[in-house]
């Protein structure tokens, strides 16, 4: 019979519920980059709903790598062309709620990480009016110029939602 003492039952029990550990295969530099890039998310809310629009562009990468998709449609090719619908749209949209919803981050690197999340929009118009969209979100985050900016993103718009 196998004998197992109190105390190696005590520490399989304590590391199974300790906040500290980690997924299996998970390393410290992986939780640095999910840490980072929740931040990141929880920033972009934030300054979506305090700032407006523009805000949008303080979290897209400006290198080359850049794009957006929405729907399977090219949104934006790079920066540039985002940063130039932003401006006249931000005219328009008084300010802008989102929420993330079951967010998932995957390291890839410790300077490149996917972000999943199911996403509700709410557009408040200057007139007042509202529109609301939700659905999914992804994109891949790269950590550039001390922080974690979005290399690419694609919005797929659940239409029954509307």
């Amino acid at each position: 019979m196998l004998k197992v003492s109190a105390r190696f039952l005590f520490g399989i029990f304590f590391l199974m519920i300790s906040p500290a550990s980690k997924s299996i295969g998970q390393t410290a530099a992986d939780s640095e980059v999910d840490q980072g890039v929740r931040r990141m998310a929880d920033a972009i809310v934030r300054d979506l709903h305090d700032v407006g629009p523009v805000s949008w562009l303080k979290y897209f990468s400006r290198s080359g790598h850049f794009f957006m998709a929405s729907n399977g449609q090219l949104a934006f090719a790079n920066y540039d062309s985002a940063d130039a619908f932003v401006h006249t749209f931000a005219k328009s949209i008084r300010q802008i709620d989102l929420t993330w919803e079951n967010i998932r981050i995957d390291s890839l690197g410790p300077r490149l990480a996917v972000l999943a999340a199911s996403f509700n929009e709410v557009l408040t118009a200057a007139t007042g009016k509202q529109d609301t969209s939700a659905g999914y979100f992804t994109g891949v985050a790269e950590y550039v110029d001390g922080g974690w900016k979005l290399r690419d993103a694609h919005w797929s718009i659940d239409n029954t939602k509307q």
